[in-house]
């Protein structure tokens, strides 16, 4: 009888640096990954039918980014009532988080030969992409689907006006700022064509997470720095140049309660920002169970907590749309900043006044409310959500 053929390891990626944590990590996964395709691809199976004339949510990463995919779930599994949507993934590891998440169905398609199996015969409609990575363009490179952008969050960053844009055939944007960031620096693209408002759906939904805190019992503080960036032009991250000074002048009064919300990257790229990431959480343990080091789901602590203090992120503008007391901090001074009318309104804190936050967050900003209207168009009522799901019947529609 002749033996089972064993998986053919594929040549492992370059990484920079050559740091040999990392390597060791990406081989581990590499094997892991290449040991359990056939099972998962079972599992995937057995879990729900894939439907036909489907939205597919392209998520071609590793589970690292999850938090992405977390971004849109609901509103995802909201559109599922409506639409059929599945979930295209090409790694076991990410595939399994996304079934213990979520509802939908997820399709496993490791390499190009699967992919021009799913979208024939399953008469792929419209892709949604939730990023920018690489691997995006070997699902964009069929043309019979419309290809939507949807990405992760409004901000200001410069990723939010690639030119990698280009490529997809809508891109959905949040409301009248992203169309005319895109308009303005991409060239050729015509934002009235190429762009539909969405406002930001999440915002529509419940979520679960909160602590169990007394009402009454403190100011409650969210302080939610984003990642370091793996290049100095996105090291938006605060948390090696202020976060420790911002969480000892917030302990520093004792009517606060902070909830402290790295970014789930910190670290990864920076072993500055990772010490950093430990001293500030050794800070709040030692207030015992009075505040929270918070590794949970997203979006409960927009109507949970009392003001934010967050990074040049997609946090910003999702704090945006509450109204509350907002300070962004100041970015290195490497990082890229393009035109920003929320940061070029806001007076960002500087690590050398990073001990000041607490007199920041007592300065009202009367122009939040119509700058949040630039950014989001209106989103009382579940508006954003009718604008999704009409978009979504748009791109259907093309």
């Amino acid at each position: 009888m002749p033996r089972p053929r064993l998986p053919v390891a594929r040549p492992l990626p370059r990484l920079p640096g050559g740091d040999p944590r990392r390597l060791a990590q990406a081989v581990s996964a590499r094997v892991v990954n290449q040991l359990a395709a056939p099972s998962f691809a079972r599992r995937a199976a057995r879990h729900a039918m894939l439907p036909n004339g489907a939205v597919a949510v392209f998520f071609a990463t590793g589970p690292e980014n999850l938090y992405q995919f977390e971004q849109w779930r609901r509103p995802l599994e909201e559109l599922a009532s409506r639409r059929p949507v599945l979930v295209v993934v090409d790694r076991p590891d990410t595939g399994a988080e996304i079934l213990s998440r979520s509802t939908l169905p997820v399709a496993f398609a490791r390499g190009s030969a699967a992919l021009e199996e799913l979208v024939a015969e399953r008469d792929v409609r419209v892709v949604l992409y939730l990023n920018q990575v690489e691997p995006n363009f070997r699902m964009l490179r069929f043309p019979a689907p419309v290809h939507v952008q949807i990405g992760h969050g409004e901000s200001d960053k410069a990723s939010s006006a690639s030119h990698q844009h280009q490529a997809y055939d809508l891109t959905f944007v949040a409301g009248q700022a992203g169309s005319d960031r895109l308009g303005a620096a991409l060239r050729g693209f015509d934002p009235a064509v190429r762009t539909l408002p969405v406002g930001r759906p999440q915002l529509d939904h419940d979520y679960p997470g909160a602590p169990d805190w007394a009402p009454g019992s403190g100011r409650r503080v969210l302080y939610a720095p984003t990642w370091e960036g793996d290049r100095p032009s996105i090291a938006y991250g605060s948390v090696a140049a202020s976060g420790v000074t911002i969480a000892e002048a917030l302990l520093a009064d004792l009517d606060v309660r902070v909830i402290y919300r790295p970014h789930p990257r910190t670290g990864r790229a920076s072993s500055t920002h990772a010490v950093a990431d430990r001293r500030i959480r050794e800070l709040l343990r030692a207030g015992g169970d009075r505040h929270l080091v918070d590794e949970g789901p997203y979006g409960w602590q927009w109507s949970f907590a009392d003001a934010c203090v967050t990074d040049v992120s997609a946090v910003a503008y999702d704090w945006l749309a509450t109204g509350k007391p907002l300070v962004v901090t100041e970015p290195a001074p490497t990082a890229q900043r393009p035109p920003s009318p929320l940061l070029d309104r806001l007076v960002l804190l500087a690590p050398a006044d990073a001990g000041d936050v607490l007199a920041r967050l007592a300065v009202v900003e009367p122009e939040l409310a119509d700058l949040s209207r630039y950014y989001f168009g209106e989103t009382t009522d579940r508006a954003s959500t009718a604008r999704f799901l009409a978009a979504i019947e748009q791109a259907y529609a093309r």
